[in-house]
């Protein structure tokens, strides 16, 4: 049973992320947008919304054929599946970013080029990007910052590949109310750390640094990851027998949780700022409240919705063909939107007249999503096609 509106949330929320980064551009281009600042403030959500789901999907996807008979061979071709998926794009995308730093370097004046970009590319971090890994211990952001998430999932794959026995015994076992408290206990841990966390950290970040804070990557995807498993196992009877449900749950859990961020930060009037943090930008507040984590029950609720929703509003709008191919291009935008918005600011920065500043700034948008799509036609899909096709016959995940 295909669930499209799932695909189309992917590409709302990699938007989300995109408009976090590029949100002071966007607001100075167009004034009224600033009525959204709260909302793409807060875009680092986007990320914790893709945590769950991809718990969900891959659980919906790969649980029956990974637990019946499970063993080390199914336990491999899945992680093959999975980083035949992930891995090329992130390569890749990584070696445009090195690019991007040697062209940063030349482009710099002075005889010796900018040193800055330089240290960025530092060839140990690239093997841990490359591997994976960089996210499991605190260390700052280089390279491809984003791509930290990217590490995040690879972990939450790997206890998934085993961990998924588990929660076969489990889904035997037990009962609807057992699992809704448990999903309902995974939600704590992110929610109480965010609350403890500054503002605008993008629930990552140590006290006043721009290193990952120890353990918080590892919970923070973990715990979500293995939600939206928990949610699968939880909504799989009703998705086998396609039975669906009328109340447009996406829709109200989606409303919901814009509500919650715009009421959080208006509540929360004294953020706790990082040292050196600008709070304001052209009168416009700027800084993301860590508390608004609260919304990932609604998260939840939303995903539950989209999966076994059919007259929503919201599951129609993700299920348009637009959005299908957004969601499907979705990975690519979220891995390589910060080098388009790079080359984007460069050329801001060459630009004085109103008009041009702001076709610059509507070309930015245009151009993530072109790329975005490219790299998901020539490098995503046929390396996922690829890595399907050598796996053996013989192991079915």
């Amino acid at each position: 049973m295909q669930l499209p509106a799932l695909t189309g949330i992917r590409a709302f929320a990699a938007f989300w992320v995109f408009a976090r980064h590029f949100r002071t551009e966007l607001i100075d281009a167009f004034p009224p947008l600033r009525v959204f600042a709260p909302l793409m403030n807060t875009g680092y959500l986007g990320v914790d919304l893709f945590f769950i789901l991809s718990g969900f999907i891959l659980t919906y996807t790969h649980f029956d054929r990974l637990s019946d008979g499970y063993n080390w061979r199914k336990a491999l071709g899945f992680l093959w599946l999975r980083i035949g998926r992930v891995w090329p794009l992130t390569a890749f995308v990584l070696l445009l970013f090195g690019l991007y730093f040697v062209f940063q370097f030349v482009a710099q004046p002075g005889t010796h080029g900018n040193p800055a970009y330089a240290a960025q590319a530092d060839p140990g971090q690239l093997i841990q990007h490359l591997l994976l890994i960089q996210a499991w211990f605190p260390q700052p952001l280089t390279w491809n910052g984003l791509d930290w998430s990217i590490s995040a999932e690879w972990l939450a794959y790997l206890v998934f590949s085993v961990g998924v026995v588990v929660l076969a015994r489990f889904a035997l076992v037990a009962s609807r109310r057992t699992t809704i408290i448990l999903i309902a206990i995974l939600t704590l841990p992110m929610i109480i750390i965010g609350c403890t966390m500054q503002d605008d950290t993008i629930l990552l970040f140590a006290k006043n640094s721009d290193t990952m804070l120890f353990g918080v990557s590892p919970v923070r995807v973990i715990t979500e990851f293995w939600i939206g498993a928990l949610l699968a196992i939880l909504l799989r009877g009703r998705l086998a027998e396609n039975r669906p449900i009328r109340f447009p749950l996406a829709t109200v859990a989606s409303v919901a949780s814009i509500a919650v961020i715009y009421v959080v930060t208006a509540v929360d009037t004294t953020p706790w700022i990082r040292d050196g943090s600008q709070q304001f930008a052209g009168g416009v507040d700027m800084i993301a409240r860590s508390s608004t984590i609260i919304v990932l029950p609604l998260f939840v609720l939303v995903i539950a919705g989209l999966a076994i929703g059919r007259r929503d509003p919201l599951v129609w709008l993700l299920s348009t063909k637009p959005l299908q191919v957004g969601g499907r291009a979705s990975y690519a935008l979220y891995l390589s939107h910060a080098l388009v918005i790079g080359f984007g600011l460069a050329v801001l920065a060459r630009v004085s007249s109103v008009p041009a500043r702001d076709a610059v700034t509507v070309g930015v948008v245009i151009a993530a999503w072109a790329f975005a799509w490219v790299l998901w036609r020539f490098i995503e899909e046929p390396s996922r096609k690829l890595a399907r096709k050598v796996l053996p016959a013989t192991i079915k995940v």
